[in-house]
């Protein structure tokens, strides 16, 4: 039983950098893998509307029926509010649409709770700018965005879409 105790003797100068670099190296994994993820939940881009795709502000009447996906025939809608539920990350946003006759009159999302709002910074601005596309454009047709938020912009125009389809009066389709 020859058996010596062996005493490890380490600087602190050394067990300092060894720390540091520790720290470094995983907030660099950490961030490798966010900056990853920007198409699968971030909505950092922001809907893109072209001059061929949406009318203009200033050509917009408000009493102009708009054409839309039913065989370009004026919609006409049962007047009313309308919402829809979508899920983002497994958490429910609704998305209330405002509607009379003829045209869509406001697009808003309630129920927003804070972790949502927490996991998608951009989630606002990216729903303002799709839901004036969709308003001026009298439907979701034609409404592009960025790739960089396709996931998010995919989902927000899926729920207008959903609330737009439950207003549509049956003879209009």
């Amino acid at each position: 039983m020859n058996s010596q105790t062996k005493i490890v003797v380490i600087r602190m100068k050394w067990l300092i950098i060894a720390v540091i670099a520790a720290i470094v190296l995983i907030a660099g994994i950490v961030l490798y893998f966010n900056i990853g993820k920007n198409d699968s939940g971030s909505s950092s881009g922001n809907a893109r509307m072209t001059s061929t795709d949406v009318k203009s502000a200033a050509d917009t009447d408000s009493s102009d029926v708009r054409n839309s996906t039913y065989k370009n025939s004026p919609v006409t809608y049962t007047p009313g509010v309308y919402t829809a539920s979508i899920m983002l990350d497994g958490n429910p946003v609704d998305i209330k649409v405002t509607l009379d006759k003829n045209n869509i009159n406001n697009i808003e999302l309630v129920n927003l709770s804070d972790s949502v709002t927490t996991m998608y910074p951009m989630l606002n601005d990216n729903f303002e700018e799709i839901a004036s596309a969709v308003k001026i454009n009298g439907s979701t047709q034609n409404i592009t965005y960025s790739a960089d938020s396709k996931y998010t912009s995919s989902m927000i125009l899926s729920g207008i879409k959903n609330a737009l389809d439950k207003a549509v009066v049956t003879g209009a389709k």
